[in-house]
């Protein structure tokens, strides 16, 4: 009866840290949020044919079978928490191709370790390689129990040792890499945990099993304990919230005296003080050939110089990236395909962001805006074209839209690059008519096409 009962217990606590995971907000790290859903899951599954074996169905046909759902499970578990290793630790990761394949010794890794996981799943289906014994439990029942033959007891030893080696040590090495404190800390619990129930299954469940000692409840006991401690780690990942602050946390000091000269630099280009500034969206048509990076750096300068934040959503090694990578206060996102979910980066005033994920783009758009909430908050994003090239029309003009609502219910003001000559006149029709306010620039300088008397934001 007490067993039952501390079963109930360990089925409603997991069940407890899923719903926990689950209620989490969120969205950069969805796909992590599922993986991790999916290893608090399967080890639900195996407590449950636990159960099941030793007090609910306990004869030796159902003790033969349960093993492999228990095994299946702790495998679908090492191949989630591989994938959420990749996930979380990687800072960038090559498009996959034949050529990066044999190049890239990550790949290699990852294809040998999910092979020979999914080898011994294939086993364990097929075969079923143990045999029933009874044996007395922990509260001195007779059950049945399942002793692994040993050459498979030997290929679940090197599915634990490839699981501690590989991806547990990518959670304790990126925890070492990252300076951001908390960040590493999340990173070392993960690794931690995930070692310390990989070592619990197979010790209760392998070896003491082999040596006729049944004692998975103290397994099931110390096990929650280090899911627990991977669910409060998780709830701190937001990864992606702490990536923002370690992005934003800088303290604006008052600008030096020489830097008052900028105060309205960009705003006399367009005859207007910085005070009506505020608040417009802008779009700025540009002729790659010119320097309108020059443009850009005005509007920076401006925000700088009257103590505003100002985010630039961008690519490495573009013309807007260089011109201003020497500026501490600029907080860059950096747009790339080779990654999918936000990095960190070398730089302390860098992050790396998916830039095919219109969603996630936009959460960022929406933390940077609401970083300051003291301060005005600028933007500008480089290029729309690049988008449109990257997601089509249909998906940019959607986050646009969606970008510009967000950018409506706050102050500060924003600098949309778009560079109509790379598009027919349907799509920059499309793009126009979403801005009220329209400037180009070309070897003729900077020229308003549109300019409607601002409103500044309550």
């Amino acid at each position: 009866m007490i067993a039952q009962i501390l079963y109930t217990a360990f089925l409603f606590a997991l069940a407890a840290l899923i719903v926990f995971i689950l209620r989490q907000a969120v969205s950069y790290f969805k796909s992590v949020q599922i993986l991790f859903v999916t290893a608090f899951l399967s080890y639900w599954v195996i407590v449950f044919s636990d159960c099941l074996k030793n007090h609910l169905f306990s004869t030796e046909s159902v003790a033969y079978f349960i093993p492999k759902i228990g095994i299946s499970s702790a495998l679908i578990v090492v191949i989630a928490v591989e994938h959420l290793a990749l996930v979380l630790c990687m800072k960038e990761r090559p498009k996959l191709s034949w050529k990066t394949f044999r190049s890239t010794r990550l790949y290699l890794v990852s294809t040998l370790y999910r092979g020979y996981v999914v080898l011994i799943l294939l086993l364990t289906l097929v075969l079923g390689p143990w045999q029933i014994q009874q044996v007395q439990d922990m509260w001195g029942e007779l059950v049945y129990d399942a002793v692994y033959e040993s050459w498979y007891l030997v290929g679940l030893a090197i599915v634990l040792l490839g699981f501690i080696a590989y991806p547990c040590m990518l959670f304790l090495q990126a925890g070492r890499k990252f300076k951001q404190t908390e960040l590493a800390s999340v990173l070392n619990w993960f690794g931690v945990g995930w070692i310390g129930i990989g070592l619990t299954l197979f010790i209760f469940h392998g070896l003491l099993s082999a040596l006729n000692i049944q004692v998975v409840e103290i397994s099931h006991l110390l096990n929650l304990a280090f899911f627990g401690i991977i669910a409060y780690a998780f709830r701190k990942t937001s990864i992606l919230e702490s990536l923002f602050q370690r992005l934003y946390t800088t303290t604006y000091a008052p600008r030096p005296t020489d830097l008052i000269k900028d105060g309205e630099v960009f705003s006399k280009a367009l005859r207007l003080t910085h005070g009506r500034v505020v608040g417009k969206n802008i779009l700025l048509e540009f002729d790659p050939a010119s320097d309108y990076e020059r443009v850009v750096k005005d509007f920076v300068d401006e925000t700088l110089a009257n103590a505003e934040s100002v985010a630039v959503f961008t690519s490495k090694g573009s013309s807007i990236h260089s011109a201003l990578s020497n500026r501490d206060d600029v907080k860059f996102l950096i747009l790339t395909q080779r990654v999918s979910t936000p990095q960190a980066n070398a730089s302390e005033n860098e992050i790396l962001l998916p830039a095919n994920n219109s969603s996630l783009l936009l959460d960022a758009l929406n933390k940077a805006l609401r970083a300051y909430p003291e301060r005005n908050s600028n933007i500008v994003f480089d290029n729309l074209s690049s988008l449109v090239l990257l997601n089509g029309f249909e998906e940019t003009y959607g986050f646009l839209r969606y970008a510009l609502e967000l950018l409506a219910l706050e102050n500060g003001a924003s600098l949309f690059l778009f560079d109509p000559r790379a598009h027919d006149i349907k799509v920059a029709s499309a793009f126009r008519s979403l801005f009220n306010d329209q400037v180009t620039y070309g070897k003729a300088g900077l020229r308003v096409v549109k300019m409607p008397e601002p409103m500044l934001k309550a």
